[in-house]
């Protein structure tokens, strides 16, 4: 090779290296900004911020759980986090019933919500795929779902994931029963409404993680300082302007603690937290 070009080589590899770290950039600025963005909607309605975040990190942990590539991950986790997107501004009691116990009228504004949130999201090219799960979240592996009553594989694997993990997540935190008989209403409703290979896997993920964490002894008045890897959250972490930051049920990882002190300036780092690991 002649000096020109390993020269030429060298240009091209640094090229290749800023394009790199302009891209991390560009993402982790998006990122902080869908993050800005859901912590604005917790604070108008704190049940709907903590279920965006905590379908957002099960579902990009489940994906990790299922080795999924990493840009599919990205999908899934921007899908869990702005699924119900398009719920923003319905009256509280549509946020926070079961939809079993909405009424018709009331189930009307609700089922719009999939198809409001994507045509949100889909205006920004990169989450043009994650519209597509957003859209389909509501969808039924029988093809008795909406918005498209679509079925099987028609549903993008994404939307499938959202599904249980969103239902999951409201069968806990608004129906108010355990993550066991969560888990059992799942396996129930397995090929019917869950894809049925998928909801096998999510029954062992919640075992080998939240059922496992649940039965270990809880220790209350865990500084904020203090947390580690593998806690699981029993209340919300808050900011001190009110908004939520990480909602219970969470199981903290190292990027979610690194989050947590990065607002040290807003949050009592001296504040109490209950929580199980």
């Amino acid at each position: 090779m002649s000096k020109k070009e390993l020269t030429d080589v060298k240009e091209l590899q640094a090229e290749v290296r800023r394009l790199r770290g302009l891209k991390k950039t560009l993402r982790r600025n998006f990122q902080d900004m869908v993050g800005l963005l859901i912590t604005t909607v917790s604070q108008s309605n704190s049940f709907l911020g903590g279920h965006l975040k905590r379908v957002a990190v099960m579902s990009k942990s489940f994906s990790e759980y299922m080795r999924f590539d990493k840009d599919r991950v990205f999908r899934i986790y921007y899908g869990g986090l702005l699924h119900d997107l398009g719920m923003v501004g319905m009256p509280d009691d549509i946020i926070s019933k079961p939809e079993s116990r909405l009424d018709e009228k009331q189930l009307q504004f609700y089922r719009r919500h999939p198809v409001i949130g994507e045509r949100i999201i889909s205006t920004a090219y990169d989450l043009k795929e994650t519209a597509k799960i957003i859209r389909s979240h509501h969808e039924q592996f029988s093809g008795d779902g909406f918005p498209d009553g679509l079925g099987g594989g028609e549903i993008p694997i994404g939307a499938r994931i959202i599904r249980l993990v969103n239902d999951y997540d409201n069968a806990v935190y608004k129906s108010m029963i355990s993550p066991s008989e969560a888990v059992k209403q799942i396996g129930e409703r397995a090929g019917y409404i869950y894809d049925p290979k998928l909801a096998v896997q999510f029954s062992n993920f919640i075992k080998n993680n939240v059922d496992k964490a649940e039965r270990s002894s809880v220790k209350s008045g865990v500084q904020i300082g203090d947390l580690q890897k593998g806690m699981y959250l029993g209340e919300d972490i808050n900011l001190s302007n009110g908004m939520l930051l990480l909602p219970k049920g969470v199981i903290l990882d190292e990027i979610m603690i690194s989050k947590i002190q990065s607002f040290d300036d807003l949050i009592d780092m001296g504040q109490l937290v209950n929580v199980v690991y």
